[in-house]
């Protein structure tokens, strides 16, 4: 049977035929879930073997790897994944985009607008525990905000829960990545890229567990995050 486990209460299993109890086994970022389930969906398709995702923070991540020996590979920021010493090696997958997003009420034409009147709450993901969180709060100290704005801030466990804040109208603005502000286009107003130069890289990557068997499941599927059909899978949601 094919190895399943849960993560923050929610897994996806992917249907299709596996190779004879064989599978492939990931935990990832949750601000990644969009393209990690492409991917993997394009996997299957592309080779029949059966393909399964959890998501969370990077620490849910991390305690479930710990526990779970079944977890082949690991998907989030460089940064995050090289500190828990759990990787015997690492593939590159894209570059993250750190996003500021508007409500639809609120216009936005740079950075420095967050310190006006209007924006009163503003939501961004936990800066321990998410890459988008930890660059977010960097470029705010670099560009002298981070003071002025701090009664202003909601900070949410999540890049996703930050997206569901900005598209109930739960929040005036919110940092996000380039997947998510994407999925959001016609639900969020005005949005704005920062600049790679406003925090430490975002570099998005695939962590093979060290003392994890290598099978056919796992051998095929670091052979296809090589392919173009992958990257073009990362790069349509902005990575």
């Amino acid at each position: 049977m094919f190895r399943r486990f849960f993560l923050c209460c929610a897994a996806f299993a992917l249907a299709a035929p596996a190779i004879a109890g064989e599978g492939v086994l990931i935990a990832a970022g949750a601000g990644y879930r969009k393209p990690v389930l492409e991917l993997l969906q394009t996997f299957t398709r592309a080779t029949g073997i059966q393909a399964e995702a959890s998501f969370g923070n990077m620490k849910q991540v991390e305690i479930q790897a710990r526990q779970n020996p079944d977890i082949d590979f690991l998907i989030g920021d460089k940064t995050f994944l090289e500190p828990m010493q759990l990787a015997q090696g690492f593939e590159h997958l894209g570059k993250g985009q750190l996003v500021l997003a508007a409500s639809k009420s609120h216009a936005l034409n740079a950075l420095a607008d967050l310190a006006q009147p209007q924006f009163k709450r503003i939501a961004i993901p936990d800066r321990t525990k998410a890459v988008y969180g930890k660059a977010a709060y960097t470029c705010l100290e670099r560009s002298g905000l981070s003071a002025a704005l701090q009664p202003k801030l909601i900070e949410v466990a999540t890049v996703p829960q930050v997206s569901a804040y900005l598209s109930t109208g739960n929040v005036d603005a919110g940092f996000i990545n380039a997947t998510e502000a994407l999925a959001l286009k016609d639900k969020v107003g005005a949005s704005l890229e920062i600049s790679a130069q406003c925090h430490e890289p975002i570099e998005l990557s695939l962590a093979l567990l060290q003392g994890r068997e290598a099978t056919p499941a796992t051998k095929a599927f670091l052979r296809f995050i090589a392919t173009p059909q992958a990257r073009e899978v990362m790069q349509r949601h902005g990575l």
